[in-house]
């Protein structure tokens, strides 16, 4: 029997130019992408209104509202803040690069782009996004399995409800454990998969905020372990 696929990631391509629009369209649906354009500022918030997207590829030089200033705005509204961006641009002076991070950015990528480092760093940042949802999920699951618990042990009737609290939580501590555990396994699992881009790339600058990234992630594991 036939299966269907689940639909790939959605990205919005964001860019004033047609043909760099499809460059990065035939690229990113060869790699099973869903995507969508805009070309400039305000159609780029009109589709964040309508649409929820995973990613973002924008420009920055682009007639009226550039990159900057919607990356701002998009950073601004608590519906679409933790849509990961990256910015396009033929500009590589550091001062737009640090500016692009200043403004929310989570990449930066200098045309013209390597193809196999673009879908690199769309790869990673969707990952990232996909394990920070996960994590959030898992913490509200938890959150509210202690309510529950406490809740049953509450207004259970008869019995020692100080010795039925205290049940619940060694149970609650019991399935924590599973679950951090495979958080850790997870997370290792995401660092040694970055580790192989940063050892494939030969741009400094993407060794740097990868290396930084690893970092973070294996502080993390670190301290999820002590838990």
């Amino acid at each position: 029997m036939d299966t269907v696929s689940p639909p790939g990631p959605f990205i919005l391509i964001v860019d004033d130019n047609p043909q760099n629009l499809q460059v990065l369209g035939n690229l990113l649906q060869e790699g099973k992408y869903q995507i969508e354009f805009a070309v400039n500022g305000e159609s780029t918030l009109d589709w964040l209104k309508n649409k929820q997207f995973d990613l973002i590829l924008l420009d920055i030089n682009m007639p009226g509202m550039n990159g900057f200033e919607v990356c701002k705005k998009i950073r601004s509204d608590k519906k679409t803040y933790e849509i990961p961006i990256i910015f396009l641009s033929a500009e590589s002076e550091r001062e737009n690069i640090l500016k692009g991070f200043e403004v929310g950015a989570q990449d930066f990528v200098i045309k013209p782009f390597d193809s196999r480092e673009l879908l690199a760093r769309v790869k990673t940042q969707l990952d990232l996004k996909s394990k920070t949802e996960k994590l959030e999920k898992i913490n509200e699951w938890l959150g509210k399995k202690i309510e529950n618990w406490l809740k049953v042990s509450v207004v259970k009737p008869g019995g020692n409800k100080t010795n039925d609290l205290g049940n619940k939580m060694i149970e609650f501590d019991k399935n924590q454990s599973f679950i951090l555990k495979d958080i850790c396994l997870e997370l290792k699992t995401s660092i040694k998969e970055i580790e192989k881009i940063i050892r494939k790339s030969n741009d400094s600058n993407t060794k740097n905020q990868f290396n930084e990234i690893v970092k973070r992630m294996a502080d993390t594991v670190t301290k999820l372990e002590k838990l």
